[in-house]
């Protein structure tokens, strides 16, 4: 019995760490008036683990020392709100940026004053430091939308390398291949 119990909790172990990796959401479409639903949707979303995956997703990917905080906004429902920054371009990496950029990125207000990361590679831009930025375009925040940020405070030559690595690597966009887009039909919740 003790082997039988140690095997399903290696199963269910296994099972829910192959899972955890892939980031999907699921809609549920309604038919007006009707009763439960008639169709999900489960939609995975792209891959940006590596590097060349970030360079791949980045229009513009550039050294950029941030000049100015232009304006935080809330958030509607989720929380949190966008930081929109004004960065001059120190050195292009990718893409034809302007010599300065006006770009907005997630992040999370801390007490006390300040901002948190919404995700591992997504620091909050503060005036006066260097980063290397990776930008879609977003006419809602200026010049663009932050897809990744990285410090290059410390040591720019390493973080310049690291994304002119990157670049001449970068993966054409694609999907995220630990989950697969599914549509199921006629389930209800």
């Amino acid at each position: 019995m003790k082997h039988k119990r140690a095997t399903l909790t290696a199963l269910a172990a296994a099972a829910v760490l192959t899972t955890a990796g892939a980031a999907w959401y699921t809609t549920l479409d309604t038919p007006a008036g009707a009763g439960p639903s008639a169709t999900a949707h489960g939609l995975c979303l792209p891959a940006t683990e590596t590097d060349a995956d970030k360079a791949g997703y980045a229009r513009t990917i550039a050294l950029v020392t941030v000049e100015k905080t232009v304006e935080y906004r809330e958030g509607s429902s989720d929380p949190g709100g966008v930081l929109i920054s004004r960065v001059k371009v120190d050195q292009t990496l990718k893409g034809t940026p302007a010599e300065t950029l006006t770009i907005g990125q997630s992040v999370l207000p801390v007490a006390g004053g300040g901002y948190a990361m919404t995700k591992p590679a997504y620091l909050p831009l503060e005036a006066g430091h260097q980063y290397v930025v990776g930008t879609a375009p977003d006419t809602d925040y200026g010049d663009g939308w932050v897809r990744f940020v990285t410090s290059a405070d410390t040591d720019t030559t390493a973080a310049v390398q690291r994304w002119t690595t990157a670049v001449a690597q970068q993966a054409a966009p694609h999907p995220n291949p630990a989950c697969t887009d599914t549509t199921t039909t006629n389930t209800t919740p």
